[in-house]
């Protein structure tokens, strides 16, 4: 009943603020700009004249560098699964692990989010 309930109620695409037990991209953005959709432009008046209403660049899930944790293939690997490996190939094995490994400087990108503007940076068409 509750998944028929939620179907009707916000049909083939789902809610535009939960995906799960998690708030969306979307909804985060809305709380942060709440002023914007308010019903009353007041709350506009507390900003400067020059405020440029725009969402921080925030990385999806699927471009974002994670921190890569230390993972031992030897270690995750079933018992009878090396059994019939050589000293040689665990050698090697080893060897390219070591080349994968990189310091968390060189993973990690320099700026998660842009500079803030220091200027007005948008122009009116005339």
């Amino acid at each position: 009943k509750v998944t028929h309930d939620m179907d009707m109620c916000y049909g083939m695409m789902g809610s535009l603020f939960r995906s799960g037990s998690r708030q969306t991209l979307f909804a985060s953005q809305v709380m942060r700009y709440a002023d914007l959709y308010a019903a009353s432009f007041i709350n506009l008046l507390y900003y400067p004249f020059s405020y440029l209403f725009r969402a921080a660049h925030v990385l999806m899930p699927h471009e974002s560098t994670v921190e890569h944790a230390h993972v031992s293939f030897i270690d995750t690997e079933s018992p009878l699964a090396t059994r019939n490996r050589h000293d040689v190939d665990l050698k090697e094995m080893e060897c390219k692990r070591h080349q994968l490994t990189r310091s968390i400087s060189e993973i990690q990108p320099p700026h998660f989010y842009p500079q803030t503007p220091q200027e007005i940076t948008h122009c009116h068409d005339e």
